[in-house]
């Protein structure tokens, strides 16, 4: 592993330095699903080795190609460089200077939870929090080098900091979150810091800071009945207009968007944002936790609640691109979350509420037992009751979808619907509704899904892309919104890896997108914060023009181009991201073989529990024709990576299939033969003897694994024989 060392020296009371070197390294395994106008590709990986909670925010520097990234685990500010990145070169980032909270001198502070980058002045601004939470916390600015000036006191809980585009405000998202025992629970508040006279060493600052009035609210604003109306207000993120005039708050917990008119410094409206009507054909969801993938209308309204929201402009008018993540209020006092069957006695659904129903439709589906289906599905206690206290209609957090609002009116423009689910299901069927700390097929179906948190935008070329966060799936959509109003799919990229629990990038949290006159290699990059796995994934983008590659992540020159192209023409393989230098699973290798062998695909119930999606019934057909045993009983490990005597005596099964030949081979007669199991002895010498597999200096070094492209070549040769 070749280290590059730069040779800077750091310095500083505050810091705690870490030699800075850029590692080549290996990249972690990378998907880009669907080929649309764009090629994705992960240039650079950082990793705080300090695991949950490692990078949460970061922000970017262009001038001097820093990057500022929050370390929660570490209660710290990692600063990276991305000035060493090169196009089509994968490097891990090593952090070059590491700042600590405590070093402030500041009494009682907790945590640094965001960063922002001032857009021409050598300042960086940390929102800190105090312990306990409750109390008033901190913006801290320092210079980029990490140099201390000065702080300021702001609102209870800061969550988020940012500047104005034009320089001359910082603006604050004050939570104001309660305590567990719910005995103090302040105001959320905007807080506003000038600084239009600059910001010095120990310098004083101006902050005007915001409370929420009840009578801005119009009618669509969720409200709940703990607290007062302004302390359920809870602030979560900011983003400010192209012109810095105005800013736009996310209220979280209220599904609603906060206006501010920058120059009055004044709250002017919160709209709600809606609910999204599940019922109605359209904004289907997987909305149970049953082991299968279901994507259905069900009688459930999703508050949206977004979290970090963005804006664009399209021939002068703004566009506020919401997340739809959704988000309870969950504390040891008080908590609004409840499952279905704890409710069902209270219950009477009524069609009125329902696009999608009428109210015979909706009785009918009750009677067949639809809410007992549903019982450990979340949703909350506080909204849908009559009168009475009866549930008329059942509200769920989130939309699963991203959504696009006009700025002016706050009308919906677009929807992204079910997509984001059927997405999954199509590209990782076996990870569908996963959750992001362990590998749970259809874990997260019952709650909140794939839970979209962050959309960043960004111009590539002459249109328009949002880029959407799934925390829980791990994965980021890309969506064309140049018309907002007919906004489309175009890919999806994740570089989770999804053969272990935590591995990889996991769980996107913060986006940010770095324009290509910004970018150090002169394409546009995409820089991805993930919590779980304490890592940042910095992507580059590059437009296709013209018919895209069918194959993009391999080059004619590859020296296994010729058999991939093959496998892609005989429908072995799907057009899109092939992974060459990924290993090869049981999975992958039994799917090959079975489209290759063109293999009905099974309508048997699945022998074995741990394979979903579309593949399980390929698996299904090798398993009865012979071809494939599982690992245990009912399990098929379909992410295990597949040694050689196993591909071995798969291809060797396969030739019988299809031949109805007994396997006859010479003699056993590797150097290594000792090290290969005696089920697997023949079929090893049988595979090499027929030309599908090789042997490296008489060894057939059977429990090694393969590289894609190695087997592509295997599965092509063998292909051939029969």
């Amino acid at each position: 592993m070749k280290k590059l060392l730069t040779g800077l020296t750091l310095a500083g009371t505050l810091l705690f330095s870490v030699q800075p070197y850029h590692v080549l390294a290996e990249a972690p395994p990378f998907v880009q699903y669907g080929q649309t106008g764009l090629h994705v590709s992960q240039l650079a990986q950082y990793d705080s080795r300090a695991g949950e909670g490692g990078t949460e925010i970061l922000a970017y520097d262009a001038a001097s190609q820093k990057a500022f990234v929050t370390n929660g685990a570490e209660a710290g500010l990692d600063i990276l460089s991305f000035a060493e990145l090169t196009s089509g070169e994968f490097r891990q980032i090593e952090s070059i200077r590491r700042i600590h909270v405590a070093d402030f001198g500041l009494e009682q502070v907790e945590d640094i939870t965001s960063v922002a980058s001032h857009p021409s002045e050598d300042l960086i601004a940390l929102a800190v929090v105090s312990n306990p939470k409750t109390d008033p916390g901190y913006i801290v600015f320092l210079t980029k080098s990490g140099d201390y000036l000065t702080h300021v006191q702001v609102g209870a809980l800061p969550d988020m900091v940012t500047f104005s585009p034009d320089g001359t405000k910082a603006l604050v998202a004050n939570e104001g979150e309660p305590n567990d025992d719910y005995s103090v629970d302040p105001e959320g508040s905007v807080s506003i810091i000038d600084l239009t006279a600059g910001v010095a060493a120990e310098s004083s600052l101006n902050v005007n800071t915001l409370l929420f009035d009840e009578k801005l609210f119009d009618e669509n604003v969720r409200v709940s009945s703990k607290g007062s109306v302004e302390q359920q207000i809870e602030p979560e993120y900011i983003v400010v207009s192209e012109d810095s005039s105005t800013a736009y708050v996310a209220l979280q917990e209220n599904n609603a968007v906060a206006i501010i008119d920058l120059q009055a410094e004044k709250v002017t409206a919160v709209k709600g944002l809606g609910e999204k009507d599940h019922s109605i054909p359209g904004n289907e969801l997987d909305g149970k936790e049953d082991g299968e993938i279901n994507i259905e209308n069900l009688p459930l309204l999703g508050w949206r609640m977004p979290d970090a929201i963005d804006t664009f402009s399209v021939n002068g008018q703004t566009y506020i691109v919401t997340p739809n993540e959704g988000d309870a209020r969950d504390y040891d006092a008080y908590s609004e979350e409840v499952k279905i069957g704890e409710i069902l006695d209270q219950i009477e659904l009524n069609a009125e509420h329902y696009q999608g129903y009428s109210q015979e439709e909706l009785d009918e589906l009750v009677e067949a037992g639809l809410l007992e289906s549903m019982e450990d599905t979340l949703v909350t206690a506080e909204n849908g009751k009559n009168d009475q206290g009866i549930y008329e209609a059942l509200y769920s957090f989130g939309g699963r979808s991203f959504s696009i609002f006009n700025a002016d009116t706050m009308e919906l423009v677009y929807d992204s619907g079910a997509e984001f689910e059927q997405i999954m299901a199509e590209a990782m069927p076996e990870h569908f509704n996963t959750t992001n700390d362990k590998l749970q097929f259809d874990g997260r179906s019952d709650a909140k899904g794939p839970e979209p948190e962050t959309v960043v935008t960004g111009q590539i070329g002459d249109s328009i892309y949002a880029f959407i966060a799934l925390e829980r799936f791990g994965a980021i959509m890309v969506y064309d919104v140049t018309d907002p109003e007919a906004s489309e799919f175009v890919t999806m990229i994740s570089s989770r890896d999804f053969t272990v629990d935590v591995g990889g990038d996991v769980s996107p949290e913060g986006l940010v997108f770095i324009d290509a006159a910004d970018s150090p290699t002169g394409y546009p990059l995409l820089s991805a914060t993930h919590e779980i796995s304490g890592t940042v994934a910095v992507y580059e983008i590059q437009e296709q023009l013209g018919e895209p590659t069918p194959i993009p992540d391999v080059e004619q020159e590859h020296e296994a181009y010729s058999y991939i192209m093959e496998l892609l023409e005989r429908e072995v393989i799907d057009a899109g991201e092939f992974r060459p230098a990924a290993t090869l699973t049981r999975e992958d290798l039994v799917v090959m073989v079975s489209r290759g062998l063109g293999l009905e695909p099974s309508d048997q119930s699945g022998t074995f529990t741990d394979v979903h999606g579309e593949n399980a019934s390929l698996i299904q057909a090798a398993y009865e024709a012979g071809i494939v045993n599982g690992t245990a009983d009912h399990l098929f490990a379909p992410e295990e990576f597949i040694t050689r005597e196993q591909m071995a005596v798969i291809f060797t099964r396969a030739f019988h299939y299809i031949n109805e030949e007994t396997v006859e081979t010479s003699e056993v007669e590797f150097m290594d033969d000792e090290q290969i199991s005696g089920y697997a002895k023949a079929a090893a010498q049988y595979a090499v003897d027929l030309g599908w597999m090789k042997a490296t200096e008489e060894e057939f070094q059977p429990k090694a694994n393969s590289s894609r492209a190695e087997a592509a070549e295997m599965i092509s040769l063998f292909l051939n024989d029969l």
